[in-house]
């Protein structure tokens, strides 16, 4: 970003610098050189303040009066005072400096004890239940002005939602997400059934008769252990489908009600109980465990507020 001070003569790049004497080192911007003298009134004090030589100053001090045709600061005393073109420029040099030190400089590094930043999660309805809990536990102790947002996204918009900045992080099972996908495993899970307790047929564990047989409640979360259960049976009559419900949650009271199964996550078994009369039982078959990942884009991978909101969320969830 290029800002510009007008003179009456020409226009003056604000970011700028002009080379010191021989007795100097490095370069200084004139922007600081003038907000020094005007602050500390004396060559000694605002070379002091800059941490270069008198010489040096002074020397760039002669560079800017020939630059501007103009004194710039005249000894009256023994300070230094600014001529009205300084009086006129001073306002517009410390809202530049400013811009610079607060919306440039400031910018390169995240600072979580500060941050008021929104951090935008995709999670299912499972993950928001059980997972986001214990992100929000941990985000209020290390970044306690974030918040979290859960924006409602459909599973084929999650990598462009990645890509374009809709989204941070997503945590779940997202077999489908492209290379630009960055990936890290989190915690591995299988599901298991639930009937209503008292269920007239079915004990401890399903036999795979009863598998064929028992009319399921279906959710979309758990439609890759629907598809491995259609793979196993081999040709068998496929699973008998009583209801679908996009609501995780409500297989709870359902089954509850019916002679119907569903199959949920095993750490929701805990919750489930507490909201109806329902029980686990165990399957017929040896269920495969799913990875859970937190994804993101590569375009975000060395952003430092994007890398402390993955730390925190591995942090949260990661088990062995």
């Amino acid at each position: 970003m290029l800002l510009l001070i007008f003179h009456p003569v020409q226009v003056i790049p604000v970011i700028q610098t002009m080379k010191e004497s021989h007795e100097g080192a490095g370069r200084l911007d004139f922007l600081l050189v003038i907000e020094a003298i005007l602050r500390h009134k004396t060559i000694t004090r605002a070379s002091q303040a800059l941490q270069v030589s008198q010489s040096a100053l002074s020397h760039t001090l002669t560079r800017l009066r020939k630059r501007f045709g103009d004194e710039l600061f005249v000894r009256v005393g023994s300070e230094m005072q600014p001529t009205p073109l300084v009086l006129r420029l001073s306002e517009p040099i410390a809202r530049s400096l400013n811009i610079i030190r607060e919306e440039v400089l400031s910018t390169s590094e995240f600072e979580p004890k500060t941050t008021t930043r929104v951090f935008k999660l995709c999670v299912g309805e499972v993950g928001a239940f059980i997972l986001v809990p214990r992100i929000a536990r941990l985000l209020r102790e290390r970044a306690p002005h974030a918040q979290l947002s859960m924006p409602d996204t459909p599973q084929p918009d999650i990598a462009a939602a990645l890509e374009d900045g809709r989204l941070d992080v997503a945590i779940g099972y997202f077999p489908h997400l492209k290379t630009s996908i960055y990936q890290q495993r989190l915690f591995s899970r299988t599901l298991v059934g639930i009937v209503r307790e008292g269920h007239p047929q079915v004990g401890a564990r399903l036999t795979l008769k009863q598998l064929k047989s028992i009319h399921l409640v279906r959710a979309p979360s758990t439609s890759a252990i629907n598809r491995w259960f259609e793979r196993h049976l081999n040709g068998d009559p496929r699973l008998q489908i009583a209801m679908e419900t996009p609501y995780v949650m409500a297989l709870a009271p359902i089954i509850a009600e019916t002679d119907w199964m569903g199959l949920i996550s095993e750490e929701l078994v805990p919750s489930f109980r507490k909201l109806a009369a329902v029980r686990a039982v165990t399957l017929p078959a040896e269920l495969p465990r799913i990875d859970v990942r937190q994804h993101w884009h590569r375009r975000v991978k060395e952003d430092s507020a994007n890398r402390f909101i993955r730390q925190l969320i591995y942090d949260a969830l990661h088990e062995e």
